[in-house]
């Protein structure tokens, strides 16, 4: 990962936000959030602008794509004698490092973008009925995406991990409850070597989210998180899936969705999710 030092905040912040820092970089920048507020509101207007044009470029991509399209794209690729989805070789890493590498790597995704909308947009307006059905390009961002974000920047917060600690757990309670609007408890994961620290509340699909934080022997953090859901009369099956360092496990009980957090690498993810479930 290359260094950002002496290149402006919004340029730092960003690369921070993409997890594109060095391990001495990120520790300095968490200082910069804890003690600085301006560095913080500039972090949640980026963090902000990211999720929306996320969201607009995933909503682009639910517009149907004839099969004829895919099939010219992919034979195109086949005639100049590349194959297709074969991700181009990377620039060479000194020109990276300069400040107009940077500029022109942003400048060049801004008109990619620009250029995918718009003929995203001429295809839209313009495509007769196919004769084949169109491929539907499925949206690969949710809740547990940003989950896993909020998690991974709080969990670099040692002196401000939770919002409220575990010494005010009856608050949590009735706080979080009242603001999800899901009825819990907090679970008490002593056996699995968890020790509860506190809670936060959270955003995550647009819907408010309860965060409870817990800590292992090692300083690993884990967090359960929940929120309101449509309901279902039966405990859904457990679905794993793995973000860059951390492993989340989601389910679905009664009126509420739940996820359990850590480092991917932790084999007994799945048996604190099970001792979740059974206890909140």
């Amino acid at each position: 990962m290359e260094s950002t030092q002496g290149l402006p905040l919004e340029v730092r912040l960003s690369a921070y936000l993409d997890g594109q820092l060095p391990n001495a970089e990120i520790s300095e920048i968490d200082r910069m959030l804890a003690r600085d507020e301006q560095a913080r509101t500039l972090f949640n207007r980026l963090k902000l602008g990211s999720d929306l044009g996320r969201k607009a470029f995933e909503d682009m991509l639910h517009e149907p794509v004839p099969l004829a399209l895919v099939r010219s794209i992919k034979q195109a690729a086949t005639d100049t004698g590349h194959e297709p989805g074969r991700t181009p070789l990377a620039p060479p890493a000194d020109e990276a490092r300069s400040y107009a590498g940077w500029t022109r790597i942003a400048a060049s995704g801004l008109i990619l973008l620009a250029v995918g909308a718009g003929a995203g947009y001429l295809l839209g307006s313009t495509r007769k009925p196919a004769a084949e059905p169109p491929v539907l390009f499925a949206t690969t961002r949710n809740w547990l995406d940003e989950l896993a974000d909020d998690h991974r920047m709080y969990a670099r917060q040692s002196r401000h991990l939770a919002e409220v600690p575990a010494a005010r757990s009856a608050e949590i309670v009735e706080w979080l409850a009242a603001a999800v609007g899901v009825e819990f408890s907090i679970p008490d994961l002593s056996a699995n070597k968890l020790d509860f620290e506190g809670g936060r509340l959270l955003v995550a699909g647009g819907r408010p989210t309860a965060q409870l934080l817990y800590k292992d022997e090692d300083g690993e953090i884990f967090s359960v998180c929940l929120q309101k859901a449509e309901p279902v009369p039966q405990r859904t099956d457990p679905v794993d899936i793995i973000r860059n360092d951390l492993g989340l496990v989601s389910w679905q009980q009664g009126a509420a969705a739940f996820v359990v957090i850590g480092p991917s690498s932790d084999p007994a993810l799945e048996t604190i999710a099970e001792a979740v479930g059974q206890a909140i």
